[in-house]
C-alpha cells in the first residue's frame, strides 16, 4: 500500500517552511526553555518583532516629517501674506507715480510751471511787477532788559533731608 503524503500549508510552502511535527514529549529542560522563549519574544517569531520594529520606527519618522512639512506650510503661508501686502503697497505707490507723470506731462502742468516758475505770460495778460521798497529808517533797539538780582544759591540736598527728618520746632 503507498504511503499517503502529508498535506503541505500554503504559507509554509510560500514562506520555505518546514512542515509541524508532532510535538514530543517534553522534558523539564524543554519546558522551561520554551517558556523563558515565550517570556522572551510574546508568543513571535523573532522576524515579525523586527518587522514590527522597523514599522514602528519608519511610522515615527513619517509623522515627525508630517509635523515639519505643517510647521513649513505655516511659515511659507505668512511669508505669503507678507509678501501680498508688499505688493498691495507698492501697486499703491505705482498708481500714485504713474498719476504724477501723468500730471507732469500734461499742458495744466507746463503752463502752472511757465507762469509760476519760469515767470512766462500768456499774450494778452498783464503782467504786474510789484516794486520792494527798502525801509528808511532802521527799527530802534529795544532798551536792555534791567538786571536782576542774582538767585540765593541753592540749599544742598542734605540739609533739606536734614530739615526733613528733624525738623526745627520741636
Amino acid at each position: 500500500m503507498p504511503r499517503k503524503r502529508p498535506v503541505r500549508h500554503a504559507t509554509r510552502s510560500l514562506f520555505g517552511l518546514l512542515p509541524r511535527r508532532r510535538p514530543r514529549r517534553a522534558s523539564d529542560e524543554d519546558l522551561v526553555e520554551r517558556i523563558a522563549s515565550v517570556l522572551r519574544l510574546g508568543g513571535r517569531s523573532a522576524l515579525s518583532l523586527t518587522i514590527g520594529g522597523l514599522m514602528m520606527v519608519f511610522i515615527g519618522l513619517l509623522v515627525v516629517n508630517f509635523i515639519g512639512q505643517v510647521m513649513q506650510s505655516a511659515r511659507l503661508e505668512a511669508r505669503r501674506a507678507e509678501l501680498e501686502a508688499e505688493v498691495a503697497q507698492i501697486r499703491a505707490e505705482n498708481a500714485a507715480i504713474e498719476g504724477g507723470v501723468a500730471f507732469t506731462e500734461s499742458d495744466v502742468y507746463v503752463e502752472r510751471v511757465a507762469r509760476e516758475q519760469l515767470g512766462y505770460a500768456r499774450e494778452g495778460d498783464i503782467v504786474i511787477l510789484p516794486r520792494v521798497v527798502a525801509p528808511l529808517e532802521p527799527a530802534p533797539e529795544a532798551p536792555p532788559p534791567p538786571e536782576l538780582p542774582p538767585p540765593p544759591e541753592p540749599t544742598p540736598n542734605w540739609q533739606l533731608w536734614w530739615h526733613a527728618i528733624f525738623p526745627a520746632e520741636l
